[in-house]
């Protein structure tokens, strides 16, 4: 029954929060999802979300009164809205942000959708505009920093045209990164100097960098060029270093999260700003994927790169989906378990601490919501998989014999 009761109060409250902000990906890790959906080999990888964050997917912005629809669709097939709101608390449920939801409200919205749509639409647009300001406050301090500060400033505030620009007259590879994240597909026909931006300077900036290689692999794979591939993947293999793929933005803009005082727009923007990160997924994975699968990993040359490149990837990777990708492939591709940095073991369990971490027991008021920006904190900080790593017993951390975990 608790864990139901936390369902309901993520089901109704994280649509709340999701709707404000427009978010069209589950709030935390959607590209969990995402990547669990594209590599057939993923299928066993389960994002570690927010209980009741399924709604969130679907859902649209000013969709208020489906809150109650929401809720209904955490819970069993066959209970109607109804039966799930009498479940709620007597004294309602405690929304950061918000106020308190009083049973009474809720139940008015399943009898007046007119009246609950404009009731959300006005908190809406007044939550929307003070997570706005809070991370353009937090853009001013970045442009005042160094170039890796300054991208981050103008990829936080949608100045995707302005990122690559500064990219462009950088040598810094990390920008240069950023700015084609920043970017991303959309951005491109939009932004002139997104348009010039290449996968092949990117790799130019930093020789040691295995990273680029994987976008040039996931290119030669869309070309359907096999000698490129082979090439990409050769040249992966060879490279020392793997640089960070992920949660970029929030690296930089987590550490000031503290300069919004407020609770409920300090996590609000956060939360916006992991998504901007998952917008634009590594599809270099998905191609790495396809390249050392099937038929293509009978081939003597093929399968040393793949074992060479997942066993890399694995070793260095600061993401958890990165590494269980990762793990598979190596797994697939036939590197020794003694080889292997992480087993299939201690990366689910990894994934399983970390979500306990973040979304156990947790409720909406503030003091949760400030639970959620201190794990946001400390990712940043640490990378995603060494804070999963860090919460298992020092035992279970890495496997004897193994890489060393990175």
């Amino acid at each position: 029954m608790r864990r139901a009761s936390a369902r309901l109060r993520w089901g109704v409250g994280l649509l709340l929060c999701a709707a404000a902000l427009g978010l069209g990906t589950a709030v935390w890790r959607q590209d969990w999802r995402l990547a669990g959906a594209a590599v057939d080999d993923a299928a066993a990888v389960r994002a570690p979300e927010p209980p009741g964050a399924a709604p969130l997917v679907t859902a649209a912005a000013g969709d208020a009164p489906a809150v109650a629809v929401a809720a209904a669709s955490t819970a069993a097939p066959g209970t109607d809205a109804a039966a799930v709101m009498a479940r709620i608390p007597p004294e309602g449920l405690e929304v950061c942000g918000f106020g308190r939801l009083t049973v009474g409200l809720l139940q008015s919205w399943l009898a007046d959708m007119v009246g609950a749509r404009a009731w959300m639409q006005a908190r809406e647009a007044e939550l929307e505009r003070r997570v706005n300001a809070g991370l353009a406050q937090i853009a001013a301090r970045l442009a005042a920093g160094g170039e890796r500060q300054q991208v981050a400033a103008r990829w936080l505030m949608g100045d995707a045209e302005g990122a690559a620009a500064l990219a462009e007259r950088s040598s810094d590879a990390m920008v240069y990164q950023m700015a084609l994240k920043a970017c991303g597909p959309a951005a491109r026909a939009s932004a002139p100097s997104c348009a010039r931006l290449s996968v092949q300077r990117w790799a130019a900036l930093d020789p040691s960098d295995a990273r680029p290689w994987l976008g040039l692999l996931a290119q030669a794979h869309a070309r359907g060029d096999r000698a490129a591939v082979d090439a990409a993947l050769a040249e992966a293999a060879a490279r020392p270093h793997l640089s960070r793929g992920g949660n970029l933005l929030e690296a930089q803009v987590a550490p000031l999260a503290d300069l919004v005082t407020d609770t409920a727009d300090r996590v609000n923007g956060l939360l916006k700003v992991i998504g901007m990160d998952s917008a634009v997924w590594e599809v270099g994975y998905l191609a790495l994927s396809r390249a050392c699968s099937g038929d293509e990993l009978q081939r003597p040359q093929r399968r040393q790169h793949c074992r060479a490149v997942a066993s890399q990837v694995l070793a260095a990777a600061s993401d958890l989906l990165e590494a269980s990708l990762a793990q598979t492939l190596a797994e697939r591709a036939g590197v020794p378990p003694a080889q292997q940095a992480y087993d299939a073991a201690t990366l689910k369990a990894a994934q399983s601490a970390l979500q306990d971490r973040a979304f156990g027991d947790i409720g909406l008021d503030c003091a949760s919501m400030t639970r959620i920006s201190n794990v946001s904190v400390q990712r940043a900080a640490q990378g995603e998989l060494a804070m999963a790593l860090a919460l298992l017993p020092a035992a279970s951390a890495s496997r004897p014999g193994a890489a060393a975990a990175p």
